[in-house]
């Protein structure tokens, strides 16, 4: 393990700090979290208009009452009220996403964030919208999350570049930064304007289609791929083997994976909104439940292990002290107090029992034996509460609940060893003392 530290600490130290320092990836992912709340919302929104039909169960018991009541409310004024706070949510996630990412970005270049998040904002609704008798939608929920992305990033580095060329109206140092900021904005939002415009007609006569389409059409090999197992399994493998050698896995894979993640979500609550088959299963957020329960590594299998086998004092000790955060999914204590850092007797479970997971669920998933996931809630929630949310499907906490058993009998022989390992060096101590 030393070795493979040795070999992997420095490039892997460098994309970290790549990832971390560099302003635009830090500011996407900032962006994309800044908008969870957002999906969250726009989830709990269509949970309640999402009302399952009381006649797949027969009359004359508790839940046949409980979905009849459920789907009363969704066909009222409540669920009118759910449907407008989902279109204004999910339906138009993109323009949030663009306007967090603009908004982190122009401050690490020291801009004024209000008038750099209203110029990405003109351009991405003169070049994404259509106002044919009304606004279009196209581009405004998931499908325009990587158009927004580009347009934050272009908008923002153009007006840097004007800045630092002091192409901009320059007002006396009397005039109050409040009045000044907007009038320097000015000729770097024209410019913008002007770019733009002429990007999106070389694109369209270039490729066809608006660049919106064009982006979309780059990267849908990556949204395709991001659906299949392999994809699955080397994001599940890569998040959680770097933690074994001491690198958050989390930071460095979902800098890269969570836009897209998110867009399947978004995709997926579209589809279900519009009454047609969802097509994603890897999607953002409720994705941990399945495949990290409890924390990284499948955490809370590796407690309830260690509740049934330990007898070290260490083990004991953080188990007690840590062990009840991997019921929200919360592992750190866990990951470092252990530690699963270097960890030789515990590494091989850490990075296998979720990938596991992931490929049973994978596959009752995509043979529909289990509903899709189309609701994001909050990751702290219990993981079978989470995929019951996140699916409306019952048989998916159940899976889980047989999933968290098979991970706790994977991870006894590997816990009862490395407890054996600690109760030696407990006996030697005490010797010594």
């Amino acid at each position: 393990m030393q070795k493979i530290m040795g070999i992997l600490e420095k490039p892997l130290g460098k994309f970290s700090a790549f990832i971390q320092n560099n302003n635009f990836t830090s500011a996407i992912v900032r962006g994309i979290t800044i908008s969870i709340p957002v999906t969250i919302v726009g989830g709990l929104a269509t949970l309640i208009t999402a009302a399952p039909d009381p006649a797949i169960l027969g009359e004359g018991n508790f839940f046949y009452g409980v979905l009849a009541l459920w789907q009363s409310l969704a066909q009222g004024s409540l669920g009118t009220f759910a449907a407008l706070v989902n279109n204004v949510t999910m339906n138009m996630l993109s323009v949030y996403c663009l306007l967090a990412i603009t908004y982190n970005l122009a401050d690490s270049y020291k801009l004024d964030k209000m008038t750099s998040c209203m110029t990405s904002a003109v351009l991405f609704f003169m070049i994404g919208c259509t106002f044919d008798g009304g606004i279009s939608m196209g581009f405004l929920g998931g499908r325009g999350l990587f158009f927004a992305m580009f347009v934050s990033c272009l908008s923002v580095f153009i007006t840097h570049v004007l800045f630092e060329k002091n192409i901009k109206i320059t007002l006396p140092d009397s005039v109050p930064p409040n009045v000044s900021a907007p009038f320097e904005q000015l000729i770097p939002l024209v410019i913008n304007v002007i770019v733009f415009y002429l990007l999106n007609v070389l694109c369209l006569k270039a490729t066809g289609v608006i660049i919106p389409d064009f982006i979309l059409n780059v990267f849908k090999p990556l949204l395709s791929a991001s659906d299949t197992l392999p994809a699955m399994l080397i994001y599940v493998f890569l998040l959680n083997a770097l933690w074994v050698i001491g690198v958050n896995g989390g930071n460095i894979v979902n800098s890269v994976m969570s836009s897209v993640l998110l867009m399947n979500l978004a995709e997926n609550a579209e589809a279900y909104a519009a009454g047609q088959s969802m097509t994603h299963i890897f999607c953002y957020s409720p994705n941990n439940a399945i495949m990290n329960t409890g924390g990284s590594g499948a955490a809370l299998a590796l407690v309830i292990a260690a509740l049934i086998v330990a007898k070290s004092d260490h083990l004991k000790a953080i188990t007690r002290l840590g062990g009840a955060g991997t019921i929200f999914n919360i592992s750190e204590p866990i990951v470092y107090g252990y530690p699963i850092v270097l960890n030789s007797y515990l590494f091989i479970p850490f990075i296998f029992v979720p990938m596991i997971n992931t490929t049973i669920f994978y596959f009752l998933m995509s043979t529909n034996i289990i509903g899709k996931m189309f609701i994001n809630v909050p990751w702290v929630l219990p993981s079978p509460i989470q995929l019951a949310l996140a699916t409306l499907d019952w048989k998916a906490a159940v899976v889980w609940i047989l999933l968290i058993v098979l991970d706790v009998l994977l991870y006894l022989p590997f816990v009862k060893l490395y407890d054996k390992q600690l109760l030696k060096e407990q006996g030697t101590l005490e010797t010594k003392n």
